[in-house]
């Protein structure tokens, strides 16, 4: 074959190859999320009054994101491990996003996710040890009594949590949801206060932590109230 239409013919072909990656691209890039996955303390609680246990940090590991409708159909937003930071001013923070069928759901559902092996997580201190036989699904940092603590909950749960009313997704519009959270009662059982530093109150501490999540709702403006 003459040399120049070789040459020719390889670039003909390497061009269509890239117009066809281009047109790939710019479908992927049309497809889009149209749901936001949010997390936020409930600003409908109030902290107990001098309060010994304060927080500054708040990492929750969750996993297998999904919106179900009544009639039980789900649909996944986020099937990987993913770390959720509360952001202890009450906005709610982004942590999933996906794009899932339209319609009608009034449940979400997830899983407090402790790692297994294989996971990758983008937080190394979730996983601990020297071989990393120590996994944890949250970690909470604060001062007990104005001394400082780490709290590393060992808990996996999967959770469902009814929607406030009904939440309609469109295809083509973007939706916010919040999963509220309430992490004033954490280390409370009867009005006592747990101490995060005695083994003996990690049971409850975690049982406490896996019940707090009751409440989610449509937030388009983020602000952490429903709609």
């Amino acid at each position: 074959m003459n040399i120049r239409k070789y040459i020719s013919l390889t670039f003909l072909f390497t061009f269509l190859i890239f117009l066809t990656s281009c047109k790939d691209s710019i479908n992927d890039s049309q497809a889009g999320d149209n749901v936001t996955v949010s997390l936020a303390m409930d600003k409908g609680l109030n902290k107990i009054g001098s309060d010994p246990i304060v927080l500054d940090t708040v990492k929750i590991l969750l996993k297998d994101i999904k919106f179900r409708q009544s009639n039980g159909d789900s649909s996944n937003v986020k099937v990987g491990p993913m770390v959720a930071h509360l952001n202890l001013n009450g906005i709610p923070t982004e942590f999933a996003a996906g794009k899932i069928l339209a319609g009608n759901y009034d449940k979400i559902k997830f899983r407090l996710h402790k790692p297994e092996a294989g996971d990758i997580i983008s937080d190394p201190e979730f996983i601990a040890g020297s071989s990393g036989e120590l996994r944890y699904s949250v970690i909470v940092k604060g001062t007990y009594n104005g001394v400082p603590f780490i709290y590393k909950s060992t808990k996996t749960a999967t959770q469902e949590v009814n929607l406030k009313n009904y939440v309609n997704l469109n295809a083509e519009v973007k939706t916010n949801v919040t999963l509220s959270v309430d992490v004033n009662f954490w280390f409370y059982k009867d009005a006592v206060v747990l101490d995060p530093n005695n083994i003996i109150n990690q049971n409850d501490i975690d049982n406490n932590i896996k019940d707090s999540f009751k409440k989610a709702f449509r937030d388009a403006n983020k602000d952490g109230i429903a709609d």
